[in-house]
């Protein structure tokens, strides 16, 4: 009777910490905040958009600098990265109707906590190489959740101040944490120059709240730039 009566408050202590444990799991899964801080990220995309230069002058710009330096900015425009801050807008039409987050940059905690993240020292949209965006599966509203859905030839639409940009998907697959080669600019080639416009997507596999070794890789190539007026 007395080792039940002492093993009785272990037994509520073990599933208090269990109860505690799952209550913590679904809040940061479900993250009830995640919405109005990524809301906050795209209010300030668009603000700074409104006050950015319109999309003719950027237009003529880009032109006039093709001419001096010899190279070929069709499809892209100027884009200004700063760490946590917001440049892009990414929608996949197969994770649904409405599905839309900002892209800051940045892959740190605090950046992945507003949604996708640029990987610092990647391409960007539009240009050629390798526009690399990762982002949690859960938490932080979830933003890749489905991403071991897409398969060729979905869409993935970029958009920027001046450009929308759509990409297709033409290829998907699992790795190790540690294959650096997906970020490459062409994937899997350390030294070749990039001649395509690439995009690619990662995030973690299984879904769990706990570290994974496995990271689920969608790369898709730039099939259109269209300039938004």
């Amino acid at each position: 009777m007395r080792i039940r009566r002492a093993v009785r408050p272990l037994a509520w202590t073990l599933l208090a910490c269990l109860l505690l444990t799952a209550g913590w799991a679904v809040y940061m899964v479900t993250d009830p905040l995640a919405s109005h801080r990524q809301q906050a990220v795209q209010q300030q995309l668009h603000q700074q958009w409104r006050s950015a230069p319109p999309a003719a002058a950027v237009r003529a710009h880009l032109t006039a600098g093709d001419r001096g330096s010899g190279t070929r900015a069709a499809g892209s425009d100027p884009i200004q990265l700063e760490t946590s801050q917001p440049f892009a807008l990414i929608r996949v039409p197969a994770f649904g109707r409405t599905w839309q987050f900002a892209i800051v940059e940045g892959t740190g905690a605090s950046q992945l906590a507003l949604g996708p993240g640029h990987v610092p020292g990647t391409g960007l949209p539009g240009r050629p190489g390798n526009f690399v965006v990762a982002a949690h599966d859960v938490t932080a509203g979830n933003p890749f959740l489905h991403l071991r859905i897409l398969h060729k030839p979905d869409k993935i639409y970029i958009r920027t101040r001046n450009y929308l940009y759509k990409y297709v998907v033409t290829s998907e697959r699992v790795v190790k944490y540690t294959d650096v080669g997906v970020e490459y600019p062409v994937p899997g080639h350390p030294r070749q120059a990039p001649s395509r416009a690439r995009i690619t997507l990662i995030t973690c596999t299984p879904v769990t709240l706990a570290f994974t070794p496995w990271r689920i890789v969608v790369t898709g190539e730039l099939v259109r730039a269209s300039a938004r007026k």
